[in-house]
């Protein structure tokens, strides 16, 4: 499944509690853990960065035995590398990292030390998304929860947004790959009607699709439930997500409306307002090829 793993740190407190869901990752072999040191400013020594760098190679090895400590399998690899950039960016040398080594995940917080507002994306994680070729996991948390919690598995209650449009067949279709997916909550949000008629034939036709993907998810073993809400999508899946206490809201880069948009700069809309406010981890199944049955098939 996800068996190399792209874990960027910048040490701030989001990245660090990342650390302890690395094990729920399906499939992973190796992880990667990368500090890319921005070297294009002076530091209070000029030039010199010496001691910065020194001091992230002391805790890229703090962090790598913390994995080996949360109960890491044996086999698996911790590459601990300080990259400096001369020029260039954080995001970009993140990427060209992902790509060089072939990575199938990158795992990262959503905020980093620079941060506004709770509200905000950090800029590195938000730039990662918008052009990763690989799935990303953004790791974001319910407010009040700490690093001392227990957590629950990754993968024991994913809500699924589900908008019929091709590109959310990638989340669907890594859903069917995944081999410790738990209990499953299927969401589409009716957001367009001209009538209480029309809104209530979308309601029923979104309920009859959904129980289509729904029969195809049994015969893979994986136990979903349907629902439909009506309203704006990524107030209604941020409220599904916390209302079912889900454990990790699983989605595609875009959806209905992504055409109208800059791919190359811009991921989809909902998508974006869905990463930027939630309190729950995020997976962005990009670069996933459908693997859905056709819905008049399932």
């Amino acid at each position: 499944m996800f068996e190399k793993v792209l874990l960027p740190t910048d040490f701030s407190a989001d990245s660090q509690r990342v650390l302890g869901y690395v094990g729920d990752i399906p499939g992973v072999r190796e992880v990667i853990i990368l500090h890319v040191f921005d070297a294009t400013r002076p530091s209070r020594r000029g030039w010199d960065h010496s001691p910065q760098i020194e001091n992230a190679k002391i805790l890229l090895e703090e962090n790598r035995l913390a994995l080996e400590k949360g109960g890491m399998k044996t086999e698996a690899t911790i590459e601990t590398i300080v990259n400096t950039i001369t020029q260039g960016d954080v995001p970009l040398t993140i990427l060209e990292k992902a790509d060089t080594e072939n990575i199938s995940l990158i795992m990262m917080g959503a905020r980093g030390k620079n941060t506004i507002q709770n509200i905000l994306l950090g800029s590195v994680s938000a730039n990662v998304i918008r052009h990763a070729k690989t799935p990303v996991l953004l790791m974001r948390f319910p407010p009040g929860s700490n690093m001392g919690e227990k957590h629950r598995h990754l993968f024991s209650r994913v809500l699924v947004p589900v908008d019929f449009s091709e590109p959310s067949r990638y989340a669907l279709a890594l859903l069917k790959d995944i081999p410790t997916t738990g209990h499953v909550i299927l969401l589409h949000v009716v957001d367009m009607g001209e009538s209480e008629e029309e809104i209530q034939a979308a309601v029923r036709e979104a309920r009859e699709r959904l129980a289509l993907i729904q029969k195809d998810l049994a015969t893979a073993g994986i136990a979903a439930e349907v629902l439909v809400h009506v309203g704006y999508p990524p107030d209604e899946i941020n409220a599904t997500a916390d209302r079912s206490d889900v454990t990790l809201i699983l989605m595609s880069p875009q959806g209905k409306g992504w055409t109208r948009e800059l791919r190359a700069l811009f991921i989809g809309s909902t998508t974006n307002a869905v990463i930027r406010r939630a309190h729950r981890p995020v997976l962005i199944a990009a670069g996933q090829s459908p693997g859905m049955k056709p819905e008049r098939d399932a």
